[in-house]
Order: structure tokens, then sequence, then C-alpha cells
């Protein structure tokens, strides 16, 4: 299974204890818009089911420090081999690990990790574009803005794009 580390950081698959532990610390950052979390066991490990189900054509990661404590998640998916290409989305569990680098440094990661072991050339990444803090740190981990489009009824989606080098 897919694996890297760098400075501070670990990706590698999670284990379900893992997921659960995760999710029970996650809290929605203030600039996603999204509304506040309740912890389900249960939805869960319907999740982590799924995750090992696809794992094909995507690869979720946990993020974990070098205590090995986990800290937030990173998916690569919508794998395509044959065009080498994927999605990602990267998430960390609640505002004691953003605004750290945290999230960077795994962006990098899994770039990485996409390139040199899945064999991929290149990646996209959705982004509401109200998310002034992800945008930040796609652009700085070399993605650009593509296009914005509304997807569905009026939800508007920004497109960023990055070569894998």
């Amino acid at each position: 299974m897919a694996e890297i580390s760098g400075k501070n950081l670990v990706l590698r698959a999670m284990t379900q204890k893992e997921m659960r532990a995760l999710w029970r610390k996650y809290e929605p950052a203030e600039y996603s818009g999204e509304s506040a979390y309740v912890y389900n066991e249960e939805a869960i490990d319907a999740r982590f089911e799924k995750t090992e189900q696809q794992s094909d054509r995507n690869t979720v990661l946990g993020i974990f420090t070098k205590t090995d404590e986990i800290i937030g998640e990173v998916a690569l998916s919508q794998i395509v081999f044959s065009e080498k290409r994927c999605d990602i989305s990267i998430f960390l569990a609640n505002n004691g690990y953003r605004g750290k680098g945290f999230g960077t440094e795994a962006l990098l990661l899994a770039k990485k990790l996409a390139r040199e072991q899945l064999g991929l050339e290149r990646m996209y990444a959705d982004v509401k574009p109200a998310n002034a803090v992800i945008k930040a740190v796609l652009k700085k981990c070399g993605f650009s803005h593509t296009k914005t489009f509304y997807a569905g009824t009026p939800k508007e989606v920004a497109v960023y794009f990055a070569l894998l080098k």
C-alpha cells in the first residue's frame, strides 16, 4: 500500500480504528461553509468499507505526525491510470492542526506519492471559491486556477490543476 514520509508527516493507509479516531476529533473549518459535525460511528465504518472496496481507483491516506497521531486525510480519487491523472482532496481534523503548515506538507507529499508510486502526471482539485485558505495552499503547492463553474443549483466550484513534477 502507498506510503510516504516527510519532515513532519507520514501519509499512509488508515485502519478502521484510526479512521474512527480522526472523525471523532473532526471539526469543520470556519471557512469551509460546513455546518457542525456530529460523529456517527456507523457512518464512519461505512466510509471505511467503501474506501476499502474502491481502492483500485481511489487512494485514501491518513495524515499522521511523526509520533503517529492521526491529524487528517488525503484522498486521491477518480484515478485514471490510462490518462495518468487523479483528483485530490485534503482536510485536517480541527483548528489544532490548521495553520501550522501540515496541509501544505501533506499536499506536497501526496503529489510526490502520486507521481513516484502511482505514475500519475496530472492532479485536479475542486474548491469552493470562497475557501481562500485551501486556494492559498493549492497555489503554494504549484496548482493553478483553471476554471470556475456551477455544479448544480447554485453551487459554484473552482477547479485547480497541477502537473506533477
